[in-house]
């Protein structure tokens, strides 16, 4: 298909998974690029090693740099492995979306462009992927460990998740143990199951940043069978002034932060959550409870009366959703944080967001 093809399909919002070949591949993975140009050949050619197996899907998100005539040279060199779908800017939210829409992998992952795979850990994944379809032992989502790299620095810090998970095998969520308050997924660590995403019909919210919370948070429930892969499979960048994450980004779209917590915590009643596995539910609470206490930190840090006036609405959202889940997590250990009385309060809690985030040197 042209270029000019693909850029119509993706405003159309067109599935291409069924036009584009036959055949399945075992993983899709979907790189949003936002004038990418200056890092994503990194990104890309972190993905190359997988081989056939891999389907990468670079989504070039309405960039005015030369990303996405790096996105059509890649298709020309790797046509049986690399595609690109062309689209007006929509978000990194829009660019997972429309990486889903046309997957054709039987499991899916994000990787953002300015990050990268270690090629031993991939190699070790399609070959977990390969198995569990030999098997017919199909699971709904695989964990995987990853390291922070800096400019300076590559894996300078590490993330696993040995003391909840038992690696190598097939789980259910009631063979998981309890995850402690500080270890929370990112969606680095995690790949979902293709068609469980699509079958609950999931789509993210456009034009704003940090709902990779809602994508993290929401599809767990309906996760049934997991395997945690303890190998260093994700490589998160950390340290360029243009990123979402750094702190000064993060205040001056602090309403977008705000109605991200807001919409992901307001995801499943108490009731609902209480359904659920024992150790998956305490991870559902915790990581409610971390999203308010982060947030709340944020809204603190900025002290103007419109960021504390989003976080008395960001409770009060959550109050009016569901009674129940209010008073939950203003009992939780993180959540009672963010409750503590006057500016006394505040500062405790901005210090420990800020002591947080040098211990794993953002």
């Amino acid at each position: 298909m042209s270029g000019t093809g693909w850029r119509a399909a993706a405003q159309a919002k067109t599935p291409l998974h069924r036009k584009r070949r036959n055949g399945m591949k075992l993983l899709t993975v979907t790189v949003p690029c936002y004038n990418s140009a200056a890092y994503m050949e990194r990104c890309v050619n972190s993905l190359l090693p997988g081989g056939e197996e891999m389907d990468i899907v670079l989504i070039d998100d309405g960039s005015t740099d030369e990303t996405g005539a790096i996105a059509d040279r890649y298709v020309r060199e790797y046509p049986t492995m690399v595609r690109v779908v062309h689209q007006p800017n929509g978000g990194h939210g829009e660019g997972i979306n429309q990486g889903l829409r046309n997957a054709l992998g039987r499991y899916f992952k994000v990787v953002d462009s300015d990050d990268r795979l270690d090629e031993p850990s991939l190699l070790k994944l399609l070959g977990v992927l390969r198995r569990l379809e030999a098997a017919g032992e199909t699971v709904d989502l695989l964990v995987s460990n990853y390291v922070y790299d800096r400019a300076d620095k590559q894996a300078s810090f590490s993330v696993n998740y040995r003391v909840a998970m038992k690696p190598g095998r097939v789980l259910r969520w009631e063979d998981i143990h309890r995850f402690p308050v500080h270890k929370q997924f990112m969606i680095h660590s995690l790949i979902y199951r293709t068609d469980l995403l699509r079958e609950h019909g999931f789509v993210l919210p456009a034009h704003t940043f940090y709902e990779d919370n809602i994508y993290i948070y929401k599809p767990l429930p309906w996760t049934k069978r997991v395997y945690y892969l303890d190998e260093p499979l994700y490589g998160y960048f950390i340290g360029r002034a243009d990123q979402s994450i750094a702190e000064k980004n993060i205040l001056r779209r602090l309403d977008q932060v705000s109605r991200i917590a807001e919409e992901m915590i307001t995801s499943y009643t108490l009731a609902e959550l209480k359904t659920l596995p024992k150790s998956l539910y305490g991870y559902m609470i915790n990581n409610c409870a971390g999203m308010l206490a982060t947030t709340s930190a944020l809204q603190f840090i900025d002290e103007s009366e419109n960021s504390l006036a989003m976080n008395r609405h960001m409770w009060q959202t959550i109050r009016e959703f569901d009674e129940e889940l209010y008073q939950k997590l203003r009992s939780n250990l993180l959540g009672s944080v963010t409750v503590l009385p006057g500016a006394t309060g505040r500062r405790m809690l901005v210090s420990g967001y800020r002591f947080v985030r040098k211990m794993i040197q953002f």
